[in-house]
């Protein structure tokens, strides 16, 4: 059941991404916890700076759009509250400066944690 509801976490995490939209984006973290996301090329902490400064200031202005694909998710359970997920991921974007296809590809990990039976991000670090 908790893998499915991880599985659930990053697919909802790839939509957030695609649509940029703040209240999904936000509903996906650990409220509690200082979050971190560590790009390939920058470290951000704190949800209000990886959401305004990783996916407003750096993934929507290049971007017309991105699609985040996530290709071979595999969960670890650390404890029963704390897992890490990793997997293969890709995107397909249109960057904005001149509309053309663009797209990387890597590893990235995800440390998430069960609060009040919800499974929540807390760091994310994307691997080229």
């Amino acid at each position: 059941m908790d893998e499915l509801l991880i599985k659930e976490l990053v697919k909802n995490y790839q939509k957030a991404i695609h649509t940029q939209n703040k209240e999904d984006f936000y509903s996906l973290w650990s409220k509690d916890e200082e979050n971190t996301l560590i790009s390939i090329t920058n470290k951000f902490i704190g949800l209000d700076t990886i959401y305004q400064d990783f996916l407003i200031n750096g993934i929507q202005r290049n971007y017309l759009t991105i699609d985040l694909i996530a290709e071979k998710i595999d969960i670890h359970f650390v404890t029963k509250e704390i897992a890490i997920v990793v997997f293969q991921y890709h995107t397909e974007c249109i960057r904005s400066e001149d509309q053309s296809p663009y797209g990387i590809q890597g590893l990235e990990t995800q440390v998430v944690i069960k609060k009040e039976n919800e499974w929540k991000l807390t760091h994310i670090h994307y691997s080229k």
